[in-house]
């Protein structure tokens, strides 16, 4: 397979990174996994697209971000609102869309949502490093994977034709409506009690579980710290752990603070449990001052939720 320029950044966004699945057997070294955000918005962006699931594509957080088409290529759109245009003319969201060289993508700011997806045909074909293409800035592992998208870099994809395209795409695909989140709803996330939940006093279980939070303002991949009422006396003393994507850690000030992908990969806070990778990206897509409510949620059904989710993307 030849690869060819498909893409020049003109404006790189507010924060735009290169993601796929991410790199996972790692975290023994201090090796963060990355990968997206929102796993069901990045998935669907490659599903219409008949891609595997572990193709890399561009993550967009907050918008703002323009690039000039270098070769003929079929993208997807998913995820968070951004008016996303193509020539100036709307590109609309949850499908695909031809693209020519000279035609220019542009990304307006977030209406509804916090990051977006944009999937090629093919996926990205950056460098990759141990065995992921995912940007974890924190690691500094390489050039290509610790930096956001920059001004006037080239995206590189596997060579296509768009005669080609047509004849095996003729029309475009869409999500269907029924699988399109609102992401603008009060988000309730399944917590699933472990760590050091036993070490919780009955009344610090009950107030976080009562507790209506918000979106803070620090807000990122690393993690979503909420506002809302302080739990207090929390345990302390405690040696250091592995920390899972979705641990709930309750620091010295009594807010929670959610781990998502970027998160460090050991830590000695306390934790009430874990959240789904599901529940993730839901709350990757919910921007500052969104409500958050904690409920417990049953293992069993959280395991099979998550296994059918697998199985209708094929990862």
């Amino acid at each position: 397979m030849t690869t060819t320029s498909a893409f020049e950044v003109i404006k790189p966004g507010i924060h735009s990174l290169i993601q796929d699945l991410g790199r996972f057997g790692y975290q023994h070294l201090g090796i963060t996994p990355g990968g997206p955000a929102d796993l069901h918005a990045y998935l669907w962006a490659n599903k219409i697209l008949s891609n595997s699931s572990n193709m890399a594509s561009i993550e967009i957080h907050y918008g703002l971000m323009s690039l000039k088409v270098l070769a003929e290529t079929r993208i997807a759109i998913c995820g968070a609102e951004f008016s996303v245009t193509i020539n100036g003319e709307p590109a609309f969201n949850w499908r695909t869309h031809n693209v020519r060289a000279g035609d220019v993508i542009q990304y307006h700011g977030a209406k509804t949502g916090k990051c977006g997806y944009l999937a090629v045909l093919g996926g990205l074909q950056t460098e990759q490093i141990y065995q992921s293409r995912s940007t974890v800035i924190r690691d500094e592992l390489s050039e290509s994977t610790r930096s956001p998208l920059y001004k006037r870099q080239i995206l590189p994809i596997i060579r296509q034709s768009l005669k080609q395209l047509t004849a095996e795409y003729p029309t475009c695909a869409r999500v269907p409506r029924h699988y399109i989140p609102n992401y603008s709803t009060p988000l309730i996330l399944g917590l699933l009690p472990c760590y050091q939940w036993q070490q919780l006093t009955l009344q610090q279980q009950q107030q976080l579980l009562t507790t209506k939070y918000q979106v803070s303002t620090q807000a990122d991949r690393m993690g979503y710290q909420l506002t809302g009422k302080v739990i207090t006396n929390l345990p302390t003393k405690l040696a250091s752990e592995g920390i899972a994507l979705g641990s709930v850690q309750l620091p010295a000030n009594g807010l929670p603070i959610i781990l998502l992908q970027d998160r460090q990969t050991i830590g000695g806070y306390p934790k009430a449990g874990v959240i789904s990778a599901l529940d993730c990206g839901k709350l990757s897509q919910r921007q500052q001052g969104a409500n958050i409510t904690f409920r417990l949620d049953n293992p069993l059904m959280s395991y099979y939720k998550m296994h059918a989710f697998k199985h209708f993307f094929n990862f």
